[in-house]
C-alpha cells in the first residue's frame, strides 16, 4: 500500500466585473482547479451577465478547500450559477472540507446567487463560510439549500458535522448572521424546536434599497406551503429579507424557492 499522502484540492475562482458599452463584462478571471468558471452569457439585451460555476473534481474529500471571490464593479449586474450540487464526500483522514465565499458589491451593482443544494455524503465533514460586503444602494439576492444526504441512498443525517456562517455587511455594518450547525450523532434534530420532520433547509436573502416597498404579507400569502412543505418570510434592518424553508421532498423544496426567487427578482 503507497503511504504517499493524499494531495488536498486547493480551488480557487476569482471574479470581477464591471460594466462595458452597456452590458457587464467579467474581465478578469482567475481560476484554480477544481473550480471553473464559464464564460458570460446574455439573455437577449439584458445587461446581466450569467456565469456558471463548475467543480470539475465531482466534489470535495476530506481536507479539500474552494476559496471564491466575487467583486463586481459600481453599476455591474451578475447573476452567478452553480452548474449542478455541491458533494461532500466522506472524510476517511477526518479532515474537514471547507468552502470561503467573499462577495463585494460595490455602487449601484447587483448579485444573484442560484441556490443549488449541498449533500454532504455519510461521514463527511463540511464547513462554509460566506461574507458579502454591499454598498447602500447595492442589491444582493443569494440562496442556499442544504440536503440531509444521499436520501435515495438511505443517507439521511449520516454525515458527521456541517457548519454554514453567512454574514452580511451594508456599509461595513453588520445586517445578518446566520449559523447553521449540524453534528447528527450528538443532535436530536427531529425534536420539536430542531427540525422536526423536515430534512431540507433553504434560505433566500435579499438586500435591496426597495426592499422596504415590498409586501411581505402578499408575499407570504403566496407561499405553496403545505405537504411537508413550512415556509416564513422575515423583514430585517438595513432593507434586507430573509426566506426560511423547510421540507421533506427536495423537488418540492427547490421549485418553491425557485419559485420566489424568480418573483423577488422580478421585484427590485
Amino acid at each position: 500500500m503507497s503511504n504517499v499522502a493524499r494531495r488536498h484540492h486547493n480551488g480557487k475562482l476569482e471574479m470581477v466585473f464591471e460594466p462595458r458599452r452597456g452590458f457587464t463584462r467579467m474581465p478578469h478571471v482567475f481560476q484554480q482547479p477544481p473550480l471553473k468558471a464559464s464564460r458570460e452569457l446574455y439573455e437577449g439585451d439584458n445587461p446581466m451577465a450569467t456565469v456558471y460555476v463548475m467543480e470539475s473534481s465531482g466534489g470535495m474529500v476530506a481536507g479539500d478547500r474552494n476559496d471564491i471571490s466575487i467583486k463586481l464593479l459600481p453599476g455591474s449586474k451578475a447573476r452567478i450559477i452553480q452548474q449542478s450540487a455541491l458533494k461532500v464526500y466522506r472524510s476517511h483522514t477526518g479532515e474537514t472540507c471547507v468552502q470561503s465565499i467573499e462577495a463585494e458589491i460595490e455602487e449601484g451593482a447587483r448579485l444573484e446567487w442560484m441556490p443549488e443544494v449541498i449533500i454532504p455524503f455519510a461521514d463527511s465533514k463540511f464547513k462554509m463560510e460566506t461574507t458579502i460586503r454591499l454598498a447602500k444602494d447595492a442589491t444582493l439576492l443569494w440562496g442556499e439549500i442544504i440536503a440531509p444526504g444521499r436520501e435515495m441512498r438511505g443517507e439521511v443525517f449520516d454525515f458527521s458535522s456541517l457548519k454554514s456562517m453567512l454574514r452580511i455587511y451594508v456599509e461595513g455594518e453588520l445586517i445578518a448572521f446566520d449559523s447553521l450547525c449540524f453534528f447528527p450523532k450528538n443532535m436530536k434534530l427531529q425534536e420539536l424546536g430542531m427540525l422536526e420532520d423536515a430534512l431540507y433547509v433553504g434560505s433566500i436573502w435579499l438586500v435591496s434599497d426597495k426592499a422596504d416597498q415590498l409586501d411581505l404579507r402578499v408575499i407570504e400569502e403566496t407561499l405553496n406551503v403545505g405537504d411537508g412543505l413550512r415556509a416564513g418570510v422575515t423583514r430585517l434592518a438595513g432593507n434586507a429579507v430573509h426566506c426560511r424553508f423547510l421540507g421533506v421532498n427536495q423537488w418540492r423544496l427547490q421549485q418553491e424557492m425557485k419559485r420566489v426567487y424568480s418573483e423577488l427578482s422580478a421585484l427590485i
